[in-house]
């Protein structure tokens, strides 16, 4: 039996995104397997969403790499008695390793953003770190290759993980998610995306537009500030978008379950969770290359040039007109999907890595 640790996990992002979902699907492994874990986050969206989880959360005054806010992280991991945390971004690492300095803190360094950390303070910092996480093998390549400083702690690959359980092939969920936008026969797309503009969407109704002779309805699930300017712009390329915004998991299973094609235009995600969830739910994905995509998808999905909306166009179109592949895609996507990336070999792998960071004291 392994002993019984307190694991903190520190994140300063502004928003509920993936990497937020990610560890607090980690939390509730480690949790089952009787360790104590404590979200010490900046933002307030951040602390309702585990709480919503029911995984204690304090919030603090964090959002800026400083000693004060390194002091007030100090303090709450003391409190905490935390042997081990979790960290999200570069500005975690620098406020976990300041606020753990003469401590025995264990840091786990969870890449979940495509930005190289090279600034010079992390760089310095970076000794204090224990482990460092890559999503892919071939971002572990790409980050080792380009910050040499990272490889020289111990680093490992353990991929995102989906439910997919609850993630599946649902065809009645798939009719009442097009019963309810209106558009209940003839071939749909859909994208799970935030409307802001670095998941590129501008860039994917300019992809889509150019389908000939004409584009299928567009469904892009997700809230965010781009809503308005979206609209304007499909109005402008004649499509048929529609924009039904931040939607229940419940409500993303159907739409995903409601699609002929799944799209994804962000070409630098180091592991687009909405790909993973597509495959889950054994839809046919076209995606641009870049990032991790291309090793999440492997041959269970379609990658396309990352600045090459013709390409793009002519990829869709082809698969729009062959439903034997389509079908033959959706079922290589639903097998992947629960050979390699379910949440509870994503959970293991984190509470095995956790755990043998005690062993090695």
């Amino acid at each position: 039996m392994t002993s019984r640790l307190t694991v903190a996990l520190v994140t300063t992002a502004q928003s509920w995104r993936g990497s937020a979902s990610v560890f607090a699907a980690v939390a509730q492994g480690l949790a089952g397997r009787g360790h104590a874990v404590h979200a010490l986050v900046a933002s307030p969206s951040l602390e309702t969403g585990f709480e919503d989880r029911r995984i204690p959360v304090t919030r603090l005054e964090i959002g800026d790499t400083g000693l004060r806010q390194a002091w007030r992280l100090r303090r709450a991991l003391r409190g905490l008695h935390a042997g081990v945390a979790l960290v999200d971004k570069a500005r975690d690492v620098r406020l976990a390793a300041l606020a753990s300095w003469l401590r025995p803190l264990r840091i786990v360094y969870c890449i979940s953003t495509p930005a190289m950390p090279g600034d010079p303070l992390t760089r310095l910092l970076f000794r204090r770190v224990a482990l460092t996480v890559f999503l892919t093998e071939g971002l572990e390549r790409s980050f080792l290759g380009r910050q040499p400083y990272m490889g020289r702690r111990p680093h490992m690959v353990i991929h995102n993980g989906v439910d997919v359980s609850r993630f599946r092939p649902d065809a009645a969920a798939g009719s009442a998610f097009r019963r309810r936008i209106g558009i209940e026969r003839g071939p749909l797309l859909v994208a799970v995306a935030a409307l802001h503009p670095e998941k590129r969407l501008d860039w994917l109704l300019d992809a889509v537009a150019r389908l000939s002779p004409g584009a299928p309805p567009l469904v892009i699930c997700g809230g965010g500030g781009e809503r308005d300017a979206l609209a304007a712009r499909a109005q402008r390329l004649g499509l048929d978008l529609r924009l039904p915004g931040h939607l229940s998991p419940d409500e993303i299973i159907g739409a995903y379950n409601a699609a002929t094609v799944v799209v994804h235009a962000r070409p630098d995600e180091g592991f687009p969770l909405s790909i993973t969830e597509a495959l889950a739910c054994g839809r046919p994905v076209l995606a641009v290359e870049g990032g991790g995509t291309p090793e999440v998808l492997g041959d269970a999905g379609v990658v396309a040039p990352r600045d090459d909306p013709r390409e793009f166009a002519r990829l869709l179109g082809a698969l729009l007109e062959d439903s034997g592949r389509r079908e033959a895609l959706g079922a290589a996507a639903r097998r992947r999907a629960a050979e390699r990336f379910t949440v509870e070999r994503m959970q293991q792998r984190y509470a095995e890595a956790v755990e043998a960071l005690l062993s090695a004291r």
